[in-house]
């Protein structure tokens, strides 16, 4: 996965948000019961919903680690 720079300029012409790691910042929308699927999945996994959500995106677009 190739890692953009902190000072990348994004879509709208804002700067874009980078992690050191290379996480960028993305915001989304959810039902009320993905929502709560999302918070309960993530209870049981003892993992945060970021995690759940990277998870399943990477499976769902067959984005290899």
């Amino acid at each position: 996965m190739q890692r953009k720079k902190s000072n990348d300029v994004g879509p709208r012409g804002g700067k874009t948000t980078v992690t050191k790691t290379g996480l960028v910042r993305k915001s989304l929308w959810l039902h009320l019961d993905e929502a709560e699927a999302l918070r309960e999945r993530a209870y049981k996994e003892r993992k945060t919903e970021a995690e759940i959500v990277r998870v399943a995106l990477r499976r769902f677009l067959r984005v290899e680690d």
